[in-house]
């Protein structure tokens, strides 16, 4: 069967993806760091720009408020400030023109210096002193006299300002400086005013321009400055949030996205902004963005070859895999699938079901392989350090309190209801029975030794009081469940508590020991070892005139006396503080002499058969039951046999008696010669004989020789004394007597009667 190898170039894929991707995911999140970072540091860029910038125009916005600060507060121009101008004054006028033209001629920008006088209503410029007349003084009311605070910026356009000036109109909008004077009072008694045309803000602002538009703006959203004027005819800062004291967003302006920086002024109130093209700025990145790709493909082009190197090792063991798979698979069990992986899976799962078949094997195995070292560990067959491996071979509990062994026995009441060679049957059932209702954390495996089944119990209790209770509790248990299941009751013999499993062996034999004690007690006993009064200080000697009584009853077949002296030797040792071993041990000796009188006498009985006789008894379980046992299972049937024996042999011996008498009952015959012929006893055989017959010898060879006279006197014509003389009586008068006496009438009277 050929299988394809599609995997392999799945494989190829997947490494390339895998190779690949993360190298893919990796430039590209390179270069958005980059860019990132490259916009980030545009920005800062352009935010120092602007404060270069706007630094760069307030030095110069705050110079010339300082020079025009310190030029009206000078004491000569408060004190022209506070009279007229009249012609005996024209010096300090022209102090103070020279003082104003060297302001103007400081680098600072300024086209003209206005100072004006409400109080004395003149007005001077770089046009020269004159009359403040009353509609210029309303014109500049109007438009300044309303402005907060004692000094404003403001921008006008050029044709609306309201001085009488000497401005050059070299830009369309100029920058007005206005004080109210004096400059630290309420009174509005004059005010200063400053020109500076845009266009020289515009010059500072190109001194640090780098190609970017930048603009000034004032608290009305007009323009101050531009360096890019094109880019200001369209733009609405209306739509632009500019609430912060500074920060960046993003404008449309004619289908060009650009960046807008912005920061405002906490002197003049103005917001300078930088316009910056996004494409500027891609630009920038451009540059990391092909560096990016070349890194990029050539990692590509090295995890293509990685990929490929690594698929043919990698997929190297799986062809191996593969073909070990296709050469040597066992052709009953057909592979299937259309790749490796699913041949792989199909061999698998080939494997997975012998596996299942093993495993079922051998847990069918198990428990009797847990069984096996219960018994070699009660054995005492187990090394100390067989044992932790087989604790964890067989998942036992490693940990534990404390150690008891249960062993039970089936009482012998309920061995009647059941046939002897069901007794393991039995055993097994109450062995599956505590199985299941002792959970495998309380117990060892139960296991069943000859006739009885034994289990090893877990208590966790260390109190004496609280660890008798729960044994007791748990053999009670036991006993309960067996009996609701198996309806037979059981008694238990239970071993003093251990740790180490070690100790198993003597355990055993201790509950083995408190079995025996169940004989004087009643069933379902629970017998504890510890409770045992172990400490016999005397040993009953055997009862032999008891056993002699009973053996001549039995002898003389007298069921009454057989009965009252077994009744006797179980008095006999219910009195007498006897071991239970040694009850064994007498009882054992009663039988094994009761065996050898049975044999003496020849009588064959079952029950006294020597195996059987040693099972049977072993089984049982009270001194009662032992005792009836030896009264109507083995006495009465051996008291039967022997009556069957001896009517027997009585009825031969007297059929050997009659045959005699029938055969010599012409001739002189006596009871001695018979008893001489057949070697017996005169009185036993006239005893037999009477008993077998129900007469004695004479009265039977009388009555015989009797019923042959009728006989002859019926068929013969033989004389009365010939007759007498055949069946040997002395006369034929004592023969006459003798048949009158037994028939009533003499042989003559009877041969007339009887004859034809």
């Amino acid at each position: 069967m050929k299988f394809s190898e599609n995997h392999f170039f799945k494989l190829i894929a997947f490494l390339i993806i895998l190779s690949t991707l993360p190298v893919m995911i990796t430039g590209s999140l390179s270069f958005w760091q980059s860019s990132k970072a490259m916009v980030n540091l545009s920005n800062e860029e352009k935010l120092q720009n602007i404060y270069q910038v706007r630094t760069n125009v307030e030095k110069s916005l705050q110079y010339i408020d300082f020079s025009i600060t310190n030029f009206v507060r000078s004491s000569q121009t408060q004190q022209l400030l506070s009279q007229n101008i009249a012609v005996p004054d024209f010096t300090d006028y022209h102090q103070l023109r020279r003082d104003l033209i060297q302001l103007q001629t400081m680098d600072t920008g300024i086209e003209d210096i206005v100072v004006a006088s409400f109080e004395h209503n003149w007005l001077m410029s770089n046009n020269g002193i004159e009359k403040l007349d009353y509609q210029t003084y309303e014109q500049i009311k109007k438009s300044y006299m309303h402005l907060e605070g004692r000094s404003s910026w403001i921008l006008e356009k050029a044709e609306m300002i309201k001085f009488p000036t000497d401005i050059r109109n070299t830009c369309p909008q100029y920058i007005n400086l206005v004080k109210m004077l004096p400059l630290f009072s309420g009174e509005q008694n004059g005010l200063v005013s400053v020109f500076i045309p845009t266009c020289e803000i515009t010059d500072i602002i190109s001194e640090k321009n780098t190609g970017d538009s930048f603009l000034i703006i004032d608290n009305d959203k007009q323009i101050i400055a531009n360096t890019s004027p094109e880019t200001s005819i369209t733009l609405d800062f209306d739509k632009l949030d500019m609430t912060e004291k500074s920060g960046q967003t993003e404008y449309l302006f004619n289908g060009t996205d650009y960046k807008l920086i912005y920061e405002k002024s906490e002197y003049t109130g103005w917001t300078y902004l930088s316009l910056v093209k996004l494409s500027t700025l891609k630009q920038k990145s451009a540059s990391i963005g092909w560096i990016t790709l070349l890194i990029v493909s050539i990692l590509t082009i090295l995890s293509f070859l990685f990929a490929i190197i690594s698929t043919r090792v990698l997929y190297k063991p799986i062809n191996h895999l593969k073909t070990s798979i296709i050469n040597y698979h066992d052709s009953k069990s057909p592979l299937t699938g259309t790749n490796e992986f699913q041949l792989i899976e199909s061999h698998i799962h080939n494997l997975s079901l012998k596996n299942t078949q093993l495993e079922k094997r051998a847990q069918s195995q198990i428990l009797p392989l847990k069984q096996l070292f219960m018994i070699r560990l009660i054995q005492g067959q187990v090394t100390e350090d067989e044992i932790p491996v087989k604790l964890k071979q067989f998942h036992y509990p490693e940990v534990w309190g404390w150690l008891t062994i249960f062993s039970l026995k089936i009482d012998q009441t309920e061995h009647d209801r059941f046939k002897e060679d069901e007794t393991d049957l039995v055993l097994f059932a109450i062995n599956n029975i505590i199985e299941d209702i002792i959970p495998p954390t309380d117990r060892f495996t139960p296991f069943i030794l000859d006739d009885i089944q034994s289990t090893v119990i877990i208590s966790r209790q260390e109190q004496n009081s609280r660890y008798t209770r729960h044994i007791n509790q748990k053999a009670e248990f036991i006993q309960k469940e067996v009996f609701r299941l198996l309806n037979i009751h059981i008694s238990i013999g239970i071993s003093e508590r251990f740790k180490k499993l070690r100790k198993a062996e003597s355990a055993y034999k201790e509950s083995k020991e408190a079995l025996k004690y169940r004989l004087k007690l009643n069933k379902s006993a629970i017998i504890f070892y510890e409770n045992l009064n172990r400490n016999y200080s005397t040993i009953a000697p055997f009862p032999n005139h008891i056993k002699k009584n009973i053996f001549d009853a039995i002898k003389i077949s007298d069921k009454a006396k057989v009965t009252e002296e077994i009744e006797a030797l179980f008095e006999y040792i219910t009195k007498h503080v006897i071991h239970p071993g040694q009850i064994e041990t007498m009882l054992s000796r009663f039988l094994y002499e009761l065996y050898e009188l049975k044999e003496v006498l020849g009588i064959h009985l079952d029950q006294l058969e020597n195996a059987k006789m040693i099972t049977h008894f072993k089984n049982l379980a009270t001194l009662r039951e032992m005792e009836d046992w030896l009264i109507f299972e083995i006495t009465l049937p051996l008291i039967e046999k022997i009556e069957e024996k001896d009517t027997n042999k009585y009825k031969k011996i007297s059929d050997q008696v009659i045959e005699l008498i029938h055969n010599n009952y012409t001739s002189e015959i006596s009871l001695d010669a018979i008893a001489a012929k057949l070697h017996y006893n005169v009185s036993y055989l006239s005893g037999v004989f009477q008993k077998e017959t129900g007469s004695s010898f004479s009265e039977y060879l009388l009555q015989y020789r009797l019923d042959k006279a009728k006989t002859l006197l019926r068929t013969t014509d033989k004389s009365v004394k010939q007759i007498a003389e055949e069946l040997r009586y002395k006369n034929s008068q004592n023969f006459i007597r003798s048949f009158k006496k037994m028939e009533g009438m003499t042989p003559g009277n009877y041969r007339l009667a009887n004859k034809g």
